[in-house]
C-alpha cells in the first residue's frame, strides 16, 4: 500500500511539473511568436533547430532511454551499484565520443543540409539556417548527456529534476526571445539580420539546452559516480547495443517522417508554412505530455522490474489510462484549436495553425501508445517489435505525405491539413500496431479493459466535445481577444476532461487510481 501511494504521489508530481513545463513551453512559443511570428527568419530558425531536436527526440524515445532505465533499474534492484556506475559511465563516454564528432560533421555540412531542407525558398533563408545550425549542432552531445542523467534519476525513483529541467530551459529560451524582440523586427529580411541578433538566436537557444542537460547530470552524479570509460560491465554492452540498434532503426523511420514533413511544408506551402506547423505541433504536444507521458514515465521503472501476472496487470492498466488520456487529448485539440490560434497569433495572423491542429489531433492517441508501448517492449527486451511498430507508424506518415503531394496540395492551408492528416493516419497505424505487439508479447491479459474503456469513452467525448465546441464558439463570439481565448480554453477543457475522468471512474476505477494496486 505504501508503494502504491508512492506511485500515485510520483505520478502527481511528474504531472504537476510536466504541466508547468508545458505551460511555460507555450509561453516560450508565445515569446517566439512575438519575436519571429511566421516570418522567413522563423522558418530558418525552426528548420535549423529541427536537426538536433530530431536526434534528441528519437534518442530519448528509443536508443538511450529505452536502454538506460531498464538496465540500471535491474542492476540497482539486484544491489549491483558498481555495475550500474560502470554502465552509466560507459554510456556517458560513448555519447561524448560519438556526439561531439557528429556535431562537428553537422556544423561542417550545415550549408548543404539547410539548402536541401529548404527547397524553393529564398537563398537568404537557407544561409541564415546554416549559420544557426552551426551553433545548434553543439546541442547534440548535450541532449545525449541529458538522457543518461534522466535514466539514472528515473532508475533511482527520482523524477523531480527530469520533470523540472524542461521548465528551466523554457524560461531561459523565453528570456532570449524577449531580448531578441527588443533589438530586431520579426519581418526583417534574413540577409539583413545583424550579427548580434543572429548570435542571440543561436547561442541563446543552445544555452537553454545546457540548462536542460547539465543540472540533471550534476544531480545524477550524486547517485552514481561517473568517470570516463569505454568498458561496460559483463553482458551490459550487448544489451545496450541491441537496444541501441533498435533505437537507431526507429530513428531512421521517425527522422525520415520529420524530414519529409519539413520538406513538404517548405516545398509545397508558402514561406511561413513550416513555422505555422511548428506552432501547431507545440500545442499538439501539451495534452500528450500532460495527460499521457506522466503515467508512462512513472510506471516504466516498475514495468522493468515486474514479472508474471503483476506485469500483465500493470501493463493493462497503464495502457488503458494512456489510451484514454490520448483520446481526451485529441478531443481537446479539436475543441480548442481556434482559441489556441488566437493566443499564439498575438495579433498577427498565423494562417492555417488551427486547421493543422485539428487535422493532426487524432494522431495523439497513436503517438501516446507508441511512446508507452516502446517502453513496455524495451523492458521486455523486445527491441525488434519496437522497430516494427515505429516503422509502420512513421512509414505510414511518409506515405500520407506522398499522397498529399500527389493530390496537388499547394497553398499553406492545404499543405498544413495534408501534413496533419498524414500524421493522424500514420500515428494511428503505429498505435494499433503497438497494441497488437504488446498482446503478442504478454498475452491478452496485458490488453484487458482497453477496448471496453475506449468504446465507452468515445461517445462520451463526442457528446462532451460537441458541447464544449459550442461553448467555445459562444465565448469567442462575445470576445475573440486573448482573454476571451483563455476563458474559452478553461471552459472547453473543463467540459472535455471532466467528462473523460468521470467516464474512466465509472468504467475502471483501478485505472483511474494510476495503476496503484
Amino acid at each position: 500500500m505504501r508503494a502504491a501511494r508512492a506511485l500515485v504521489g510520483a505520478t502527481g508530481l511528474v504531472a504537476a511539473l510536466t504541466l508547468a513545463s508545458r505551460l511555460f513551453g507555450l509561453v516560450r512559443k508565445l515569446a517566439q511568436s512575438w519575436a519571429l511570428s511566421d516570418s522567413p527568419i522563423a522558418v530558418a530558425y525552426d528548420t535549423a533547430n529541427t536537426v538536433p531536436n530530431v536526434l534528441f527526440e528519437v534518442a530519448a524515445g528509443g536508443a538511450l532511454a529505452g536502454a538506460v532505465i531498464p538496465l540500471l533499474s535491474r542492476m540497482i534492484a539486484k544491489g549491483q551499484a558498481r555495475d550500474a556506475e560502470q554502465a552509466a559511465s560507459a554510456l556517458m563516454t560513448w555519447i561524448l565520443a560519438v556526439g561531439v564528432p557528429l556535431a562537428a560533421v553537422i556544423a561542417i555540412l550545415a550549408g548543404p543540409l539547410t539548402h536541401a531542407l529548404l527547397p524553393g525558398l529564398d537563398a537568404g533563408v537557407a544561409t541564415l539556417a546554416a549559420n544557426l545550425l552551426r551553433v545548434f549542432a553543439i546541442q547534440i552531445p548535450l541532449y545525449g548527456l541529458s538522457v543518461v542523467a534522466t535514466g539514472i534519476l528515473h532508475s533511482h525513483g527520482r523524477f523531480l529534476w527530469p520533470a523540472l529541467s524542461p521548465l528551466l530551459s523554457s524560461v531561459s529560451v523565453t528570456a532570449m526571445f524577449l531580448v531578441y524582440s527588443l533589438i530586431s523586427n520579426p519581418f526583417d529580411a534574413p540577409g539583413s539580420l545583424s550579427v548580434s541578433s543572429m548570435a542571440l538566436l543561436g547561442w541563446g537557444t543552445t544555452a537553454g539546452v545546457a540548462v536542460f542537460a547539465l543540472p540533471q547530470l550534476a544531480v545524477a552524479s550524486r547517485y552514481l559516480r561517473l568517470r570516463p570509460t569505454f568498458a561496460f560491465p559483463p553482458g551490459a554492452g550487448r544489451a545496450i547495443t541491441r537496444l541501441g540498434l533498435a533505437g537507431l532503426a526507429a530513428l531512421l523511420a521517425q527522422q525520415g517522417a520529420i524530414i519529409a514533413i519539413m520538406v513538404t511544408a517548405n516545398g509545397l506551402g508558402d514561406v511561413g508554412t513550416y513555422a505555422a506547423f511548428n506552432y501547431a505541433y507545440a500545442i499538439f504536444m501539451v495534452p500528450y505530455a500532460v495527460l499521457a507521458v506522466p503515467v508512462a514515465t512513472v510506471t516504466f521503472p516498475q514495468i522493468a522490474k515486474a514479472s508474471g501476472e503483476h506485469l500483465r496487470q500493470l501493463v493493462a492498466r497503464s495502457t488503458a489510462v494512456v489510451t484514454a488520456m490520448g483520446m481526451a487529448g485529441a478531443a481537446l485539440l479539436i475543441v480548442l484549436a481556434q482559441p489556441a490560434k488566437i493566443v499564439l497569433d498575438l495579433g498577427r495572423d498565423i494562417s492555417g495553425l488551427d486547421a493543422a491542429l485539428q487535422a493532426m489531433s487524432v494522431g495523439l492517441v497513436g503517438f501516446s501508445l507508441l511512446y508507452h508501448g516502446a517502453r513496455v517492449l524495451y523492458a521486455r527486451g523486445q527491441a525488434r517489435r519496437v522497430i516494427l511498430a515505429n516503422s509502420l507508424g512513421w512509414g505510414s506518415v511518409i506515405v500520407g505525405l506522398a499522397g498529399a503531394a500527389v493530390a496537388g496540395v499547394g497553398d499553406r492551408w492545404g499543405t498544413l491539413v495534408g501534413i496533419g492528416a498524414a500524421m493522424s493516419l500514420g500515428l494511428s497505424v503505429g498505435g494499433v500496431a503497438m497494441l497488437v505487439l504488446i498482446g503478442r508479447s504478454l498475452g491478452r491479459e496485458a490488453l484487458r479493459g482497453i477496448a471496453k474503456l475506449a468504446l465507452v469513452l468515445l461517445p462520451t467525448l463526442a457528446a462532451s466535445g460537441a458541447v464544449a465546441y459550442v461553448c467555445v464558439g459562444l465565448i469567442l463570439g462575445v470576445s475573440d481577444s486573448i482573454a476571451g481565448a483563455f476563458a474559452a480554453v478553461v471552459v472547453g477543457a473543463g467540459v472535455v476532461v471532466g467528462s473523460a475522468v468521470a467516464t474512466i471512474f465509472l468504467t475502471d476505477r483501478q485505472a483511474l487510481a494510476s495503476l496503484a494496486r
